[in-house]
């Protein structure tokens, strides 16, 4: 098996796009498959060396500036200028980050491409964008997936049965299906945890539990909130906040806001994006993590820091009505739910949390081993593959059936 991985937002390291690339050249390796991996052309020397990566990509997904039939063109210009001469039919094409633009671009790129060279295509969103900002911007995406869905309309049967759509959230699956006209799978989270089992106590050299909110920085995740919630932890628990301090989205004047906790008693600060082996101690040396998400952007997606928490047995805290506290309400994870994103409420969620800190150390950790099972990078190729050989019986019906009147014989 052969993975062309199109990972053209990958820059740098202050996203999970590099630690999913790195998960997935480790697990294809291991099956013994080969991965090429495309990344753009702004990608840092070492994260080209360390993935073996080609930095071949540019990113027109966000250039408002042009039209959507201009990006989406430009995307299968660039998919015909380096994926063409690379691509077999059999070969999986793979994009973990899509949007409808990228999901238009490789529909339309597959129509292109001589039978020969056809594909099987794994198109995987992650987010719901068009539910976030108010109803223009619902209906100015609304319109670019219409455009979309005429584009899968219109693939003969081959080729409808090589895209194959997926989502991370039953709820975000069920709106895809909608909007696309077609169905969309829900496939487990591409993320790789390693191997090391669950640390137990971490709050090593410090008589205070740590709780940690990592990843970048955005409204979305509550950044903004970060100093109000370290003063409201003042007068009703006594914690150590670790924080990383990574800009995505916020403004300047949040940023020297935020940056000022560094002063703060009990507080350390992250000041850059780690290297995997770094995020991992980070992980490891947190007692609990916190996840003050704004419920929209985070009631269909999953959050890849969350997972990780999870998989890495930590009790965590989150909002009542995203991703993450269903998971808890459901008993997948272990941990505290609050019900806005007040900060006085936060912090009484964490207080709740350390008083019963023991108990859900222990439930976390008993948990990890069925997430790490169910929710994980290896679990996603299974899903893929399984995906492949059901679309390719469809295809080859006749094949089909004789590989399993084989299979049959072979068993008796």
């Amino acid at each position: 098996m052969r993975v062309i991985s199109i990972q053209h937002r990958l820059a740098g390291l202050t996203s999970h796009h590099f630690n999913e690339a790195h998960g997935f050249r480790q697990e294809l390796a291991r099956r013994g498959d080969e991965m090429v991996l495309l990344v753009n052309t702004q990608a840092e020397a070492r994260i080209v060396d360390e993935l073996c990566a080609r930095p071949v990509l540019d990113d027109p997904t966000f250039r408002l500036e042009w039209t959507f039939e201009e990006r989406s063109r430009r995307f299968v210009g660039m998919l015909h200028e380096h994926v063409d001469r690379l691509v077999k039919a059999g070969d999986r094409v793979l994009l973990t980050v899509s949007t409808q633009l990228e999901a238009h671009a490789l529909t339309r790129w597959l129509q292109e491409l001589p039978r020969r060279k056809k594909p099987w295509i794994v198109v995987l969103f992650v987010s719901d964008r068009w539910n976030r900002s108010g109803r223009d911007e619902y209906e100015r995406q609304a319109g670019e997936f219409r455009k979309l869905a005429a584009a899968v309309a219109s693939l003969d049967a081959g080729d409808a049965r090589r895209m194959i759509f997926c989502a991370l959230t039953e709820l975000l699956a069920e709106e895809l299906s909608g909007l696309l006209g077609t169905h969309v799978d829900v496939a487990p989270i591409p993320l790789a945890y390693g191997d090391r089992a669950p640390a137990g106590v971490s709050n090593r050299g410090s008589a205070r539990p740590r709780v940690a909110i990592l990843g970048g920085t955005r409204r979305e995740k509550g950044s903004h909130l970060i100093p109000e919630i370290i003063r409201a932890c003042r007068s009703q628990v006594d914690v150590e906040l670790i924080v990383q301090l990574t800009n995505n989205t916020l403004t300047a004047e949040e940023v020297a806001t935020l940056a000022a906790i560094a002063g703060e008693p009990h507080v350390s600060v992250i000041r850059e994006a780690m290297a995997l082996p770094d995020y991992h101690a980070a992980l490891d040396g947190a007692d609990v993590l916190l996840f003050p998400y704004e419920v929209i952007p985070y009631r269909k997606r999953t959050s890849g820091v969350f997972a990780e928490a999870v998989a890495y047995g930590k009790p965590v805290v989150a909002t009542a009505g995203t991703w993450m506290a269903a998971q808890i309400e459901r008993g997948r994870a272990a941990g505290t739910i609050f019900g806005d994103l007040d900060p006085d409420s936060i912090a009484r969620a964490i207080a709740r949390t350390v008083a019963e800190l023991e108990p859900l150390r222990r439930s976390a950790q008993a948990l990890s081993a069925a997430w790490r099972r169910e929710a994980c990078l290896a679990a996603f190729v299974d899903f893929m593959e399984r995906q492949i050989a059901r679309r390719s019986e469809d295809l080859e019906p006749r094949r089909g059936l004789l590989r399993r009147i084989f299979s049959l014989t072979a068993r008796r």
